[in-house]
């Protein structure tokens, strides 16, 4: 066993009990992949909550292709984290600082067909001409990614950097944030969630042309997951496959998260 997943073994050993869950209708509450499960879940909660950065937006990758690679995939996270930062914090100053840590999960398997090993094949009751699809195989789900960003200051908008304010001369068509978007937190909030969409499409190659391959969801517009609300949902949310240490190993991406120790 790995240091790490020993690390991450003692850590559901030392739990005991939800603190940050409103269980009381789970029927799954006393089995023990719930019990697991809801002590990591807990635990990175605590984390979030005590490093100071709390989840503020999640961002939804989803490849436009079959992504297998985990390796790759970790070089596509660091590239999202340098890319967010690089565009509203590109001096690397401490109090503009903004965590991305990255949660790898997969779809489900699908069963495909190879098509072009089809062979003709004669259907006795009906006589007539079939195709034999029985070199089928199970395709193991390719990989998405969730990324918990934490909060992105309004100074950085309100004094905008040469970076930020040419994404907004792109984005709204214009050298100035519409005044509109400026009188509520929405607006703000929106801001920040166009130009993050803006500019890693702009620079991450793996990145797709369909809206569908990346989504920024605010926790002001997250009502929570599982029993666990707003930011909390979204933490809960992310480690919804954790159940053991094998899960937690391949979910979480200890090459360029922070939040847990190494």
């Amino acid at each position: 066993m790995s240091k790490r997943s020993e690390h991450y073994r003692e850590w559901i050993r030392s739990r005991h009990g939800s603190i940050h869950k409103n269980n009381t209708d789970d029927k799954h509450k006393d089995k023990q992949w719930r019990i697991n499960q809801s002590h990591i879940i807990d635990t990175f909660i605590e984390e979030y909550n005590s490093s100071g950065f709390i989840p503020s937006y999640m961002i939804t990758r989803n490849y436009y292709y079959v992504m297998q690679n985990r390796d790759k995939v970790l070089e596509h996270n660091e590239r999202i984290g340098n890319v967010v930062n690089d565009m509203f914090n590109p001096r690397n100053v401490s109090n503009y600082h903004i965590l991305c840590d990255h949660y790898i999960e997969r779809h489900k398997d699908k069963m495909v067909k190879k098509v072009e090993d089809k062979r003709p094949i004669l259907n006795t009751i009906t006589q007539e001409i079939e195709f034999d699809f029985s070199n089928v195989h199970i395709q193991k789900g390719g990989f998405h990614v969730h990324t918990l960003v934490s909060e992105i200051s309004d100074e950085v908008i309100i004094q905008p950097n040469s970076k930020i304010r040419k994404s907004i001369e792109r984005i709204y068509g214009t050298d100035q944030i519409p005044v509109s978007l400026l009188q509520d937190d929405w607006g703000m909030t929106k801001i920040k969630t166009d130009i993050m969409d803006y500019t890693i499409r702009k620079r991450c190659d793996f990145i797709g042309n369909s809206i569908d391959t990346i989504d920024i969801t605010p926790v002001t517009e997250y009502d929570g997951f599982d029993g666990y609300k707003g930011w909390k949902g979204m933490v809960a949310y992310v480690c919804k496959t954790m159940y053991n240490v094998d899960n937690m190993v391949e979910v979480y991406d200890h090459k360029n998260n922070t939040i847990l120790a190494n």
